[in-house]
């Protein structure tokens, strides 16, 4: 075991997955493309390895290969996370001033989320102090189709996009209410466009149920939503319509500070 400066001790690192991060390194501003023999020559590895290294990168787009020249450049997949890096960052910054506000007007725990490869990625939560909800871990992934935040953003993608993420992820059932059969998600994703918010009832998780609305960006494009969340018996259906209309607003004003110059 490795103890690192804070006293907490960690595994050592993986020796294959350093050599093959040390490939990537390798490429710079100044040496955007190299070849299997300049990269062997800089870390001293054999060429077979390089080789198999950059073979696996570029399966996954994080490398590509000139075929002319059979030399290497970083991918596109480089960009694809580097936006989700800087619209994470961006985002929470912008938003957590509301979240904060939310909190303080629902007393529940709130949820900031984004859609990353067809699943929802929570980047932030505010709880307060006093209830004993349990804290999501910021980063943890969840089904779209059976969490708040999740159907919130869904419903918003074309339809091709919604079919292809179902095809992918499938209609996992967590409780005896969770959504199973792309027909009943269709009709629940229509009257979330239609009343500008989505509910988690008791879908994901026995005994909580969550108020979710979208966020948009700049070009007015959902990829974001934030969420109220807590126990059935504070957040009664009954009542569902009335809480929702708060948190609406607070989602119209993230989406404005985001630069969207809808309604």
């Amino acid at each position: 075991m490795i103890e690192k400066d804070d006293g907490v001790k960690s595994t050592p690192p993986v020796s294959s997955l350093a050599k093959a991060l040390n490939v990537l390194e390798c490429f710079t501003s100044s040496e955007p493309e190299l070849g299997i023999s300049e990269i062997s020559a800089m870390l001293g590895l054999p060429k077979s390895s390089v080789h198999n290294i950059l073979n696996t990168f570029a399966l996954k787009g994080y490398v590509e290969q000139d075929k002319t020249t059979r030399r290497y450049r970083l991918g596109l997949a480089f960009l694809q996370r580097a936006a989700i890096v800087r619209e994470g960052l961006g985002l929470r910054k912008v938003a957590l001033p509301f979240m904060h506000k939310a909190k303080e007007l629902y007393n529940e725990t709130v949820h900031l989320a984004i859609e990353q490869d067809g699943l929802v990625m929570y980047l932030e939560t505010v709880q307060p102090a006093d209830r004993s909800v349990a804290r999501i871990a910021v980063g943890k992934r969840a089904h779209m189709h059976c969490t708040g935040v999740g159907k919130a953003i869904l419903a918003f993608f074309p339809d091709e996009k919604v079919k292809a993420i179902i095809e992918e992820h499938g209609l996992v059932r967590y409780t005896d209410r969770t959504i199973t059969t792309f027909e009943e998600l269709d009709k629940e994703l229509k009257q979330i466009r239609l009343q500008g918010f989505a509910v988690d009832n008791m879908e994901h998780e026995l005994g909580i149920r969550c108020i979710a609305v979208p966020l948009r960006d700049e070009y007015g494009k959902v990829t974001a939503s934030i969420s109220v969340s807590g126990p059935a018996e504070r957040m009664p259906l009954d009542t569902i319509h009335s809480h929702a209309e708060p948190l609406k607003m607070l989602g119209l004003d993230i989406s404005r500070r985001l630069g969207w110059q809808g309604y």
